[in-house]
């Protein structure tokens, strides 16, 4: 953004893995005479669990000015397909847009995912049933067997657009208990 400050939150280590929760502390982002306008939050990341992301701001810590999620990015979804898939085509419908998959609302729409060495664009997601975009970023559309593993293949830069104003931030950071590791990169506010 041309007319856009930074401010990066730092990490432990520069591949610090985060525990359930995490919470950055207090920090301004402007003088305390004035309130800035909180444009987003851009963060690289590699997770395969969704992490929560809650801001506060102006000291209030019982009320959260923002929450979002970046979504699960790399490693297993804890499914599999449940039909066999042909080369190119197949899944479970005559044009092969429709995979079928062995978990239920895991997948969300826009998701990208990773079937053997095919990469594949979510672009309905249902319960177990998911329309998709096949053969995406170069990859080739290939048979795949009943019982092949899914996995997560979505960008590792996300942003999340805020639109508050504040003076100071915190931001916490927060997923389920796995065992899956989380890897933050990059943290930062974006503000004008």
């Amino acid at each position: 953004m041309p007319d856009a400050n930074i401010k990066q939150l730092r990490d432990s280590s520069s591949t610090e893995t985060r525990a359930t929760e995490r919470k950055t502390g207090w920090f301004p982002v402007t003088d305390l005479d004035k309130s800035v306008f909180i444009r987003r939050i851009n963060a690289r990341y590699s997770s395969g669990d969704d992490i929560a992301v809650t801001v506060y701001s102006d000291g209030d810590t019982d009320n959260s000015t923002f929450t979002g999620t970046l979504r699960a990015n790399n490693g297993d979804t804890g499914m599999t397909v449940t039909h066999a898939v042909n080369s190119g085509s197949g899944w479970d419908s005559a044009d092969g847009t429709v995979v079928s998959t062995g978990g239920t609302n895991v997948l969300k729409n826009g998701d990208w995912i990773k079937v053997d060495s095919e990469i594949v664009k979510v672009i309905s997601a249902g319960a177990n049933t998911h329309t998709v975009q096949r053969a995406m970023r170069g990859t080739t559309g290939a048979a795949h067997a009943n019982t092949s593993t899914i996995l997560y293949a979505n960008y590792p830069n996300d942003s999340l657009r805020v639109g508050k104003r504040a003076k100071y931030a915190m931001v916490k950071l927060s997923s389920s208990a796995s065992a899956n590791d989380i890897e933050i990169n990059r943290l930062e506010i974006e503000h004008k």
